[in-house]
């Protein structure tokens, strides 16, 4: 399935999938704070450590080689869930899987570097680090991995880049370090569908374009050998929904090594021969030396398989661009094939070699030989069949061990340089020069001490980086191999994957809190920051070398000598739950520069409540932490199965109780009691026949029936109720108790008891009356043959009691039994699948549900669902939380709708009559102008003074008359059109002119802003017969839409601002969607199409076309016409959509306005007064919530209702026509309108500009 639902609900619903989301103490980008002029460094006791070959103790690395420190983004970044970000697979699987991490941390808040970067930067200047090698978070820029843009994440690179560039910091830039958008997941199984070497490829081809002018390295893959010791492991089918079958293991393995090998190919062909990239490409490899064990042949080739499983599994673009023959006999079908010309592509694609070279290997023969391994897949060994080993052939460790945590990693300085010159001689000669991209070393138990002075001398990792560099500058002097760079793993002590905070890869001490979370970076540099070896030239006078996290990304295959057993280092699966929503959103202008470094960007999305204080930065120029309230979005996970599946979302949503706000099926009018009781005998206020429900005595004083006129007993049972949604729960007993009233009587609490618990044969007995409890309820969900027990973690069930007679609960008027007993069954239905039981969910399928000849389109959906592969799966694709989830919650509350109020009152009834006593309020108040919920204290009322009825402005721009108006979506911006030819953009602040687009030779009758407000499309009438597009900040024409031969009448952007329509009186060209490149992609055909306006939906779902006395909708997304509606003695001039996407506001000659349901063409309200005969006359919806209606009139006024119909003002506005009108987005107390006198009016109340 295809995703194209990128709306901010669908952002909820990957973030539900994540869970709760830590926010740290920073909350906002800091200024960094002065560095100190020098460091503490190791003094006089104790000599630093030495380089053992004094025959380079002079020798310097070359002038042009790069050397610096790395990183990754999800590692060290923090602010998960801020500024738009989306959730990537690993936000997932730290949150979802218990242990995945090995200490149960998670990315969430690490080092803080999204919001201390700048003070990173510094110091890394301070310290003379010339080269800084970041990745880039590919959910941060795209977080659905394609769609739109984030604008703020966008710009935070943007500051990121400029920021390195102004400390003099080389950025070298990795594209993708495994943090894969999680929609991606959702959508296709990511990187083991070939959708994913396109969607990768928009994302690289992004983000190259707007930073190769600065960056003159690109990394496109992190350690593409992932795909075995951690992608493999992924657990798909289980957190996420497995497509075609592949749940992880071998085969997930190589489809995610051949795809990524494509999408790194494809970038880089594109870089190369279309885009002329300004430096050079590669990616980065996983790998370690291997040296034979023995001098056996047997030795040697288990070297050399060791070699072809990990760098020559993706050696391709320095051979034939193929896999090595050693995988394709062993693998078979299970190697995925490259053509003829994807091997063209991969060959040569590199311009360098790039390798993460941390530790060296014992190679030797697995026992019984490598081709009975081979040949067995089940083999512990396949598909290597090559043993590897941390031991000498005598036993003794090949070096000093790092932290346990990870077990691979040992300090084996000779062996990189043998790597080095293998790779270069023998793997590939071909390659040209190589750079170690990744080197770092683990201080064993560093997480585990307390003593600075212990962490301060970390003496393994000292000596690690200064005989790795000694080796590395022995290669380029003594073996002649072009190393041209080195990076040092980390900037950070960050979250180490599955190893998690536990492992210290850092050269700094991190100050941390209890939980663990890397707050900010002291000044305390540890002894490995302070080689005494000579730094390269023009670094000479700085201490080079490192800050931190805690990483490695390189997990290496060891065998054990002893067992011969393939152990694979700490990467295992990882998790998440799956949950739904929809409706597409804007996106994000691409095309601008990047802007100069500033000292803040806006405040994260995902505040807490509570602000407290800020941290102190060290006196050493640490990093400074502030304490920022927080705000977190909401989601809505709720289930859509019926016939509405494929419609828009309900936004905005109505909220309901039990989390949800959407119900399982469609709505009722239950508003009237049913007279009489067609089940025989029923419960009163919730009771059986002899059931006594409440008294009239208090201090045994008799107690009048009423209060003020109102049932004590319905009085007396709400507040009941409302005390126990206050959560006042003891003071609901003591009224329960005084009152002698219950909520509910024990027939009802039996029937929420059975819903609640999934007895579904109860539910329906109890609900609708039976002779047997069985009756109707057909598969049963208990223990036994059939069942599946008690698998959700619901309490114990209740003993069924022997069957009697009842005789059901009283429903309300209208409501629909058979439409009742199809939800219960539905979710019955659900629960089997849930539960496996696939035989049982069938029965209930066509022996429960379909004779109740519901709707056959939800029929289908439910059939469908058979064929998930997995209870996760299932919850996926039915949008349903599960039987452990809120689904019977909602299912209850539902149901409850159906039911008499006198028997079980309506969900939070005061909540509901308080709503009812305000919006009763607020539609009496002819001004009442603000979204704030007025209080309770006393009687509502607005002053028509705080209404916006004075002209404050007149503009006066246009030598002709005016025809249109419309403010941009944030409301910085108005743009006028005018029968000059003109379109004139102001600045809504000062009202200064911003540009007067003059391009046009006929009148301008339409604007369009473009979602994100940087583009603007203008329509002309005849002669001229086009559409321009303009670029909003330089006010430039972009290119013309000239193909029409009649007057182009109105536009509408996709809310992904990459494509929009256009409506022309065209009959040939009538209909349209055109894109960015000013081609048509697509043509609506209908007989004679003469548009006269149109709208898109919010939401991204509906298409509105007028005609002259015809309405189409249209589903915007399969471009399927849903409705038409035909309309008499009218001539359609002008629709505007709500906000919420329901309904559409249409003017029409003579004289009439009508407020129309999007979907049902229900006209639900009229509004009169203005005058409309001859001329096209607009309006449009505004006021704070959208409660007005306002217009334009030939009468030369400006006519104001409230939604309701009530006319608020007629307005004595222009000489002539009023043609058009529009009120401020943002404000409510601003509306603009055009007349024929050649002016635009601004109108606010009387002190609006002082």
């Amino acid at each position: 399935m295809t995703n194209n639902d990128f709306s901010d609900q669908a952002l909820a619903f990957l973030w539900d999938q994540v869970g709760p989301v830590a926010t740290g103490p920073v909350t906002t980008t800091i200024s960094p704070t002065p560095e100190p002029s020098s460091y503490r460094k190791p003094g006089l006791f104790h000599p630093l450590v030495p380089s053992y070959d004094i025959k380079l103790a002079n020798v310097q690395l070359p002038k042009n080689f790069k050397w610096g420190v790395a990183s990754s983004a999800f590692q060290v970044e923090g602010a998960a869930k801020d500024e738009g970000k989306g959730p990537s697979i690993w936000d997932l699987l730290s949150h979802r899987v218990p242990n995945q991490v090995a200490d149960n941390t998670t990315g969430d808040v690490v080092a803080e570097h999204y919001y201390l970067y700048k003070q990173d930067f510094a110091r890394l200047k301070s310290l003379g680090i010339p080269s800084f090698s970041p990745s880039i978070s590919w959910p941060r820029i795209f977080p659905f991995g394609k769609g739109p843009v984030n604008e703020a994440g966008v710009e935070h690179y943007d500051d990121v880049i400029a920021e390195l560039v102004k400390n003099g910091i080389i950025p070298v830039v990795t594209l993708f370090h495994w943090d894969t958008p999680l929609a991606l997941f959702n959508e296709y199984g990511a990187w083991t569908d070939r959708q994913i070497v396109d969607d990768y490829f928009n994302y690289a081809k992004f983000v190259i374009e707007r930073y190769d002018q600065y960056v003159d390295t690109w990394f496109t893959i992190n350690e593409p050998q992932y795909c075995n010791w951690q992608y493999s492991y992924y657990p798909a089918g289980k957190y996420y929904p497995a497509y075609n079958g592949v749940t992880g293991g071998v085969k997930s393995r190589f489809l995610c090594g051949h795809y990524t090998l494509l999408a790194h190919a494809k970038v880089a062909k594109w870089y190369h021969e279309e885009f002329k990239g300004r430096g050079r490409i590669s990616f980065k490899n996983s790998g370690n030396y291997y040296e034979p064990n023995t001098t056996s042949q047997a030795d040697q080739i288990a070297a050399q398989r060791n070699y072809d499983f990990a760098i020559g599994w993706f050696g391709g673009p320095w051979t034939d661009g193929d896999y090595p023959p050693s995988l394709k006999d062993t693998l078979g079908d299970l190697l995925p094939e490259y053509s003829a010309a994807e091997k063209a592509l991969i060959k040569g694609s590199c311009d360098f070699y790039a390798i993460d070279g941390y530790s060296s290997y014992y190679a030797f023969e697995v026992s019984g030989g490598v081709e009975a391994c081979a040949s067995n897949q089940s083999n512990p060994n396949f598909p290597e069949c090559a043993g590897s080993a941390s031991k000498d052939p005598d036993g003794f460790p090949i070096g000093p061990a790092s932290d346990p945590a990870v077990s691979w990693l040992y300090d084996t300085p000779t062996g990189i340089r043998r790597f080095l010159k293998h790779i270069t001689t023998v793997l590939f000669p071909s390659v040209p020069d190589i750079i170690v991209t990744e080197f770092g070393f683990a201080e064993p138990f560093e997480s585990q001490l307390t003593n600075k002075n212990e962490i301060l001398w970390d003496l393994r990792r000292a000596d690690y980086y200064q005989h790795y560099l000694d080796n590395i500058l022995a290669s380029i002097v003594y073996d002649k191999v072009n190393v041209t760079g080195a990076y040092a793993w980390a900037i950070f002590d960050n979250i180490e994957w599955g190893s998690g905070l536990s492992v210290r890869f850092g050269l700094h001490i991190p100050e941390t809190e209890p939980n663990g979370f890397c707050y900010i970076l002291p000044g305390q540099i540890k002894a490995s920051m302070h080689l005494p070896a000579d730094p390269p030239p023009d670094h000479q006078e700085k201490d080079g070398n490192l800050p931190t996290p805690f990483t490695s990304d390189h997990p290496a295959t060891s065998t054990s000598r002893s067992s011969n057993t393939q152990s694979i280092s700490a990467h295992s699966p990882l998790g998440i739950l799956s949950q739904t929503a929809s409706g597409p959103s804007g996106t994000a202008n691409t095309n601008t520069t990047i802007p100069a470094s500033s000292n803040k960007r806006r405040r994260s999305l995902s505040e807490s409540p509570e602000d407290s204080e800020s941290s102190e930065s060290t006196t050493t120029g640490g990093r400074p932490s502030q304490h920022r309230s927080k705000r977190r979005r909401g989601a809505d996970g709720t289930m859509r199965l019926d016939a509405e599946a494929s419609n828009r979302s309900q936004s905005p949503s109505q909220s309901y109780s039990n989390g949800s706000s959407r119900s399982p099926g469609p709505r009722t009018s239950l508003g009237k009691i049913a007279n009489g009781n067609p089940h025989g005998k029923t419960e009163s206020n919730g009771s059986a026949a002899s059931y006594t429900n409440g008294n009239s005595v208090s201090n045994g004083r008799p107690l009048p029936t009423t209060f003020f006129g109102h049932d004590r007993e319905e009085v007396t049972r709400i507040l009941i109720q409302s005390l126990t949604d206050l959560g006042y729960h003891g003071a609901a007993g003591a009224l329960c108790q005084e009152s002698g009233y219950e909520l509910e009587g024990p027939t009802v609490a039996a029937f929420r008891n059975a819903v609640l618990q999934g007895e579904w044969a109860e539910a329906e007995a109890l609900l609708f009356g039976t002779h047997r409890y069985d009756d109707g309820g057909g598969v049963g969900l208990a223990d036994g043959d059939g069942g599946y027990g008690k698998a959700h973690g619901k309490s114990i069930k209740h003993s069924w009691s022997p069957p009697r007679h009842t005789g059901g609960l009283t429903l309300a008027e209208g409501a629909n039994e058979n439409e009742m007993k199809f939800w219960m069954r539905q979710q019955k239905y659900l629960e089997l699948l849930e539960g496996r039981d696939l035989g049982a969910a069938l029965m209930v399928l066509r022996q429960e549900l379909t004779p109740l000849h519901q709707d056959v389109g939800r029929l289908h959906a439910l059939s469908s669902l058979m064929m998930c592969q997995s209870a996760e799966d299932l919850k996926y694709q039915a949008q349903w939380d599960g039987a452990a989830g809120e689904s019977r919650n909602l299912l209850l509350s539902e149901l409850s709708k159906s039911i008499s109020p006198s028997v079980m009152i309506p969900e939070h009834r005061l909540a509901v009559l308080l709503d009812e006593v305000k919006d009763g309020w607020i539609s009496n108040c002819l001004y009442h102008n603000t979204a704030a919920s007025p209080s309770l204290y006393v009687d509502h009322s607005c002053e028509r003074d705080d209404f916006p009825l004075k002209t404050v402005l007149e503009l006066r721009h246009h030598k002709d008359e005016v025809w249109f108006l419309r403010f941009s979506h944030d409301g910085t911006k108005l743009a006028t059109t005018s029968k000059d030819g003109t379109v004139v953009i102001y600045d809504t602040t000062t009202f200064k002119v911003l540009h007067i687009l003059a391009e046009h030779e006929s009148g301008v009758c339409y604007v369009a802003w473009s979602p994100d407000d940087t583009k603007l499309i203008s329509c002309a009438q005849a002669q001229e017969n086009s559409a321009r597009v303009w670029d909003t900040k330089t006010g430039l024409c972009l290119f013309t839409i000239s193909e029409f031969t009649y007057a182009v009448s109105s536009a509408a952007w996709a809310p992904n601002g990459q494509t929009f329509v256009i409506g022309s009186q065209d009959i040939q060209l009538g209909l349209g969607l055109w894109n960015l490149q000013g081609e048509k992609i697509y043509e609506w055909k209908e007989d004679s199409l003469r548009v006269h306006d149109l709208a898109i939906s919010p939401d991204g779902q509906r298409l509105v076309v007028l005609l002259e006395q015809r309405i189409f909708v249209y589903d915007f997304v399969t471009r399927e016409k849903l409705c038409e509606w035909a309309l008499e003695d009218v001539k359609l001039t002008s629709i505007n959509i709500s906000r919420n996407s329901h309904h559409m506001l249409i003017s029409m000659n003579d004289n009439k306005i009508r407020l129309m349901d999007i979907d049902t063409g229900e006209v639900l309200q009229s509004f009169s007064g203005q005058k409309q005969t001859e001329f096209i006359i607009r309006s449009a919806f505004g006021g704070a919530n959208e409660n007005f209606v306002v217009s334009g009139s030939e009468d030369s006024r400006v006519y104001i209702w409230r939604t309701n119909g009530h006319l608020v003002e007629a307005l004595d506005a222009h000489h002539g026509c009023v043609n058009a009108v529009a009120w401020h987005p943002r404000d409510p107390r601003v509306f603009a309108s055009a007349g024929d006198d050649h002016r635009v009016r601004m109108y606010g109340i009387s002190n609006y500009f002082t």
